[in-house]
């Protein structure tokens, strides 16, 4: 695989502080791929990236539980690496809760187990963790497999960067980031929280990243059954807390004795919160409980929510635990509607549906523009290993471009099938 014969075909969105990612066409074999393009500010996140992505595709090379990675190009010269990966159709979980704003209890359920095993399979790999998960990591295909990206910016962040509160509410752009705070321009709450500060006694088998991996579970799933906390009377003083707890748990044992987790001590959390800032406010007449009625969620559900943001690190169970856990093994229904995982991806992604004749101008020139750079690049390239029965009308390719441009795929297989031919 050459970069060279890379077409772009879209920009996906990105989020905050992560880097541009591309839909590109491999012209010889007209597959659909993501590239994406990590800057190298220094070798450090050089030596990081190069090591994450080498573990990545040595352990999960065919893995159906995480996004895999084709290829890399490194062009040290303009710093920056550019990641071929596997290009999941159905869009992310950050795109899935934009649109829908929550999910039922029933979809949650299909979510979590395989996001569990790919998390399992990481920790199962020494002391690896991995670091950065949040709705933007959690990616689909249109089937409703679920797998898990990379969190690359865990691995290439700056550290010491303390202004996460200053960004976290307030700023109109940043509402619909509040679903994955690793996508804020500050993401101190997620940064690498160094085994050597912990001084509290534990286990010999305790790594402290590991257990925030399982916070930061809890955190995605219960920010899927409620959306952000944007309302919450309390939010900003949540936020501070999970940070707290995620980067400074030694310095506060003391202060969280006695604690159970998020949900059920979210008093003690927003008032340490409320000493260190110096500042008093009433009690907050709404909990995170209360946004989790009892005719929508399941006492296991909140069970499960419980276990994954304990408080204390050492008190968050282990991936192996959690895959046997009540919620996701007894064969009772979930509360709530009755709603797929895969019915929600269909309604979130119809937007890119087919588009009514009178409105497909925009997708013809684009139609265009991709056969105009599929014959310069095919007459540079390798011989096309492409057959014609992959350029039918109902071939993936055919499908998942005419999805793409909202055209009839007859139509775009005719044009990319005439640009082959004048090549032979």
């Amino acid at each position: 695989m050459r970069i060279e014969d890379m077409i772009t075909t879209g920009t996906l969105r990105s989020y905050g502080d992560q880097s541009p990612v591309k839909k590109m066409l491999h012209a010889p074999t007209m597959k659909l791929y993501v590239v994406k393009e990590e800057p190298l500010h220094n070798k450090e996140i050089r030596k990081n990236l190069k090591d994450w992505i080498s573990f990545w595709q040595n352990k999960f090379a065919n893995s159906n539980l995480h996004v895999q990675v084709y290829a890399t190009f490194w062009n040290t010269p303009e710093g920056y690496v550019s990641i071929v990966m596997e290009y999941m159709n159905g869009g992310s979980l950050q795109n899935l809760l934009e649109s829908m704003g929550f999910l039922p209890e029933r979809s949650i359920k299909q979510l979590v187990p395989p996001i569990l095993q790919g998390l399992q399979k990481i920790h199962q790999q020494g002391a690896q963790c991995h670091g950065a998960l949040g709705p933007s990591q959690i990616l689909f295909l249109r089937d409703g497999t679920v797998k898990l990206g990379q969190g690359l910016q865990y691995r290439v962040q700056v550290q010491g960067n303390q202004l996460f509160n200053s960004y976290i509410l307030g700023k109109p752009k940043d509402v619909q980031s509040l679903y994955d705070p690793t996508i804020l321009e500050t993401p101190s709450l997620w940064s690498k929280a160094s085994s050597e500060k912990v001084h509290f006694p534990a286990q010999e088998d305790f790594i402290l990243e590991r257990a925030n991996d399982i916070w930061k579970l809890g955190w995605l799933v219960l920010n899927c059954a409620i959306g952000t906390l944007e309302f919450h009377p309390k939010a900003q003083q949540i936020y501070e807390g999970s940070r707290i707890i995620i980067e400074e748990i030694a310095k506060y044992t003391d202060h969280l004795k006695d604690t159970c987790c998020l949900l059920h001590s979210e008093a003690k959390v927003i008032s340490l919160v409320e000493q260190n800032q110096k500042t008093v406010s009433e009690p907050t007449k709404i909990t995170i409980l209360e946004l989790l009625p009892s005719d929508k969620f399941s006492p296991e559900f909140i069970q499960f929510l419980c276990s994954t943001l304990k408080i204390d690190p050492r008190q968050r169970i282990y991936t192996e635990q959690l895959l046997q856990h009540p919620w996701l093994i007894s064969g009772r229904d979930p509360k709530g509607p009755n709603v797929q995982l895969k019915e929600l991806l269909n309604i979130s992604n119809a937007w890119n549906a087919f588009l009514p004749e009178e409105f497909q101008g925009q997708g013809a020139q684009k139609l265009e523009r991709l056969c105009d750079a599929l014959y310069l690049v095919l007459q540079n390239s390798e011989r096309p290993t492409v057959n014609k029965m992959q350029l039918q009308e109902n071939s993936p390719i055919i499908k998942e471009l005419s999805y793409d441009m909202g055209l009839n795929a007859k139509a775009v297989s005719d044009r990319i099938m005439s640009i082959f031919q004048s090549l032979i």
